[in-house]
């Protein structure tokens, strides 16, 4: 995630929240499938269904007839789709749980003073503006950084002709100019920082 690019293959990358919502799915799908059999079988309570199969006529209501044929017949199907939807739903986790993976640690190391990440999401990744505007933001103060590096530099240099001056020749114009490169640098310096709303403690 530094500055490279690189292709993931493990598509459990944040395996507690990728868990959850595979279940999440699944449930979901199990459940609306539950619901929509428990509404046709209380439509149909009060029916028999007659039922001819190898030689066998078999009567019985009609909600019970229809589940058990429906399992019977379809088992096969039932299992499949429960195993695509489990593999679609760990296809969208994925979209979500590896940006998800990415923007924490790029916040982590932002938190340990590490400004130059750059967060890379593949096209069809969810969070792409925000990795934006993380991007955004850690370029736009490492760059503020950089000028008050560059500032303090500056004032050490000044100081440092300040204390090498000799008291006798030293005039009041050399003093006021090395004041006055002073107060300019640190002024340069306050101005980056009034861009920032800090936190008070």
């Amino acid at each position: 995630m530094t500055g490279t690019r690189y292709k993931r293959r493990n598509y459990f990358i944040k395996k507690n929240f990728q868990g959850k919502l595979i279940l999440g799915y699944f449930l979901f799908v199990v459940m609306g499938c539950l619901i929509f059999t428990v509404i046709l079988a209380v439509l149909s309570a009060d029916s028999l269904t007659v039922i001819y199969q190898d030689n066998d006529l078999q009567i019985g209501q009609t909600p019970f007839m229809l589940v058990k044929q429906l399992i019977t017949a379809n088992w096969i199907f039932i299992v499949a789709g429960s195993v695509f939807i489990v593999f679609a739903a760990m296809m969208i986790t994925h979209r979500l749980a590896g940006p998800l993976f990415h923007l924490e640690r790029a916040v982590d190391n932002m938190s340990r003073g590490q400004l130059n990440d750059i967060i890379f999401l593949r096209e069809k990744d969810e969070g792409k503006e925000l990795a934006a505007k993380l991007n955004h933001f850690n370029k736009e103060l490492s760059q503020d950084l950089k000028h008050i590096e560059r500032q303090s530099h500056n004032i050490e240099d000044l100081l440092v002709q300040f204390s090498s001056l000799n008291p006798k020749n030293a005039t009041f114009e050399d003093c006021d100019s090395l004041f006055d490169s002073i107060a300019r640098q640190n002024m340069a310096v306050q101005e980056i920082i009034e861009k920032y709303q800090l936190l008070d403690e």
